[in-house]
């Protein structure tokens, strides 16, 4: 008999017993984190959204010999002016939809390394495996009004704010960081709260509206701000399962034809009516958003791996916290509690 704290295996080749328990384990999985973390990019969300933003606001010239082979319904008899502007309309709106589904997948990476690192001895089993559920869940139940809560979740030590340290310009940097993990998280559960069901809506079977209304802008009509768009999501939920996927009531904004308008009600009930939204999105509150998950993403990393190094003997552990420079962050140490 064993209690399922260790069991064994035989090596075929030396044929003897070898010994599989908590610490065999642990072992394991940090080795196994270490190369997971060294394989990886993390500044990549980051990239990507500079990189469209780029796109998005040099598109006229990103395009300039791509054009003729994206625009299928070119019409021989209309002038180059009136010609449909296929860049500035369905592919600048295309750009801003990735965007927001990268801010978006930029939030879960965070949210999904909080909640399934805690193990080291289980990483791979729990980081890699991906439930987006759980982690939607998590995200919009976090508790970001209890600063305890939140230090607890990055595994980080907690003190009162109000109480000084007899170190006070460490004690400042302290407080200024662990309010700025808060101000952080605050904007990125809204984030990702406002756009979910855009993301989700574009990621999974394209159910938005590159080109709004069905309406081509025309090379001679003004751009405005580039930086600016709208995203046009279409859905068919009833009210009750759009407030549960996406936390907001329905706008009900509805094309309305003869062969529509009488039968609103019941189309609505057997979740059947479409239907659709609209957000104002910003190219520059994209890449700042992301830029916030990158560096609260990055934080975590780094103690993780700092958590990693702690031997027995070890008293002191320092640990990272985050600036508001994504690049970089400080870091201050801590005795070693007993438990």
């Amino acid at each position: 008999m064993f209690d399922g704290r260790e069991w064994g295996v035989y090596d075929m080749g030396e044929n003897k017993k070898l010994v599989y328990g908590d610490m065999e384990r642990y072992l394991a999985g940090k080795a196994q984190m270490k190369v997971f973390r060294s394989n990886q990019y993390l500044y990549w969300r980051v990239a990507a959204v500079k990189s469209m933003r780029k796109i998005i606001l040099s598109a006229d010239e990103f395009y300039c010999d791509l054009e003729d082979e994206l625009s299928f319904d070119k019409l021989e008899d209309v002038s180059a002016e009136d010609q449909a502007d296929i860049v500035n309309n369905e592919i600048r709106n295309g750009w801003l939809f990735e965007a927001v589904s990268q801010a978006e997948q930029s939030i879960e990476d965070l949210f999904s390394l909080l909640r399934n690192s805690g193990d080291i001895a289980y990483f791979a089993k729990n980081v890699v495996n991906y439930n987006a559920t759980k982690v939607k869940k998590y995200i919009w139940e976090f508790k970001t009004d209890e600063i305890e809560y939140i230090m607890q979740e990055f595994k980080l030590p907690y003190f009162s704010l109000d109480d000084p340290w007899e170190n006070q310009e460490v004690f400042d940097y302290y407080r200024k960081s662990v309010l700025l993990i808060q101000q952080y998280l605050q904007e990125l559960i809204a984030f990702h709260k406002k756009y979910y069901l855009d993301y989700c809506q574009y990621k999974h079977g394209m159910s938005v509206a590159l080109c709004p209304f069905g309406k081509h802008r025309t090379k001679s009509e003004e751009k405005g701000d580039l930086r600016k768009g709208v995203l046009m999501t279409f859905d068919s939920y009833t009210v009750d399962k759009r407030y549960g996927v996406s936390g907001e009531l329905p706008q009900m904004a509805m094309c309305i034809t003869p062969e529509i308008g009488s039968y609103v009600s019941r189309l609505h009930q057997e979740g059947n009516l479409l239907h659709y939204s609209m957000h104002v999105v910003n190219i520059d509150e994209v890449v700042r958003i992301t830029e916030k998950a990158f560096t609260l993403f990055n934080i975590v990393w780094t103690n993780l791996l700092k958590r990693c190094e702690l031997t027995d003997e070890d008293e002191i552990n320092e640990w990272a916290f985050p600036l508001d420079n994504p690049r970089k962050y400080f870091v201050i140490e801590f005795p070693i509690q007993p438990d």
